[in-house]
Parts: structure tokens; sequence; C-alpha cells
């Protein structure tokens, strides 16, 4: 029951944060937010544009230990960028990211940008997890979107 709780609210943060995202203007080879071809394509192909996502998987990507070590290892390894705190800027960075069938974690990208210090960081956390369970689909791992809100708040 606790931990339907948490898919739920995960289920309707996705959807809050997937309608209300700010979407990338221009790509650049030194951006953060780039996207390669290979990354745009697989987007297209299994990140459909419509509320109910998780239809076509009935069991959604998970990190190892759940939800409540996700929270852990977030806390643990979140450094708040310097230069932020002291111009005082807060917010919620967005990172959206591909988890393959084996549960790597491939073409992270900015969703939401705040600032780039803090959609560094944000980066830099998504690209230190370990692999995730993958999702499942008809009993067989397959890939799938995760959009990952980050608050940055003093």
């Amino acid at each position: 029951m606790k931990y339907k709780k948490y898919l739920l609210l995960s289920f309707f943060s996705f959807i809050f944060c997937y309608i209300h995202a700010q979407t990338e203007s221009e790509i650049s080879k030194d951006s953060i937010s780039m996207k390669c071809k290979q990354c745009d394509s697989l987007y297209n192909q299994i990140c459909p544009d419509t509320q109910y996502f998780f239809a076509g998987h009935p069991k959604p990507a998970i990190f190892p230990g759940g939800y409540k070590k996700l929270m852990i290892f977030l806390k643990n390894n979140i450094q708040y960028p310097s230069e932020c705190k002291e111009k005082n800027i807060q917010g919620r960075v967005i990172v959206r990211f591909i988890i393959d069938e084996s549960g790597k974690i491939i073409c992270p990208y900015v969703y939401k940008s705040i600032h780039p210090a803090l959609d560094k960081e944000a980066l830099r956390i998504v690209k230190l997890m370990p692999n995730w369970k993958s999702a499942l689909k008809n009993g067989v791992p397959c890939k799938s979107c995760f959009s990952l809100p980050f608050t940055f708040k003093l």
C-alpha cells in the first residue's frame, strides 16, 4: 500500500512535469541539453506525447531499491553549486532520460532548465546513477522514458 502511493505520486508528478516542461529551442555541441539524432529517434519511438505514458508499460523502470533508495541517493550526492547559493538561485530542473533493456541510463538531457550550473549538477547526478531495473512489457525488458525532477531549494 505504501509503495502504491509513491507510484501514484511519481506517475502524477511525471504527468505534471511532462505537461508543463519547457522544450528545447536550440541544440549545440556545447549545450548541456544536447541530444543526438539517435536519441531523438529513440525518444520519438518510445516516449509518446500522451498523458497515458505508462499504458504500454505495466511495470515501469525502478531505481535499485525503489523510490526511497532513489531519494537517499539524490540526497547523498547532490551538491548545490556555490555560484547559485551566492545568487540565491532556486527552482526545479527536470532531466529526462531513457532506461534501456539492461537498465542503463542513456540519452539524458535537461528537459526544464533553471540555471546552467543547476542543470549541469542535475545531469551529473543522473550520470552517477547505477543501472535501474528496466521496464517490462509483457514480461520482457524494454526501453522506457523517465523524467526526474530535481528541486534546488536553499
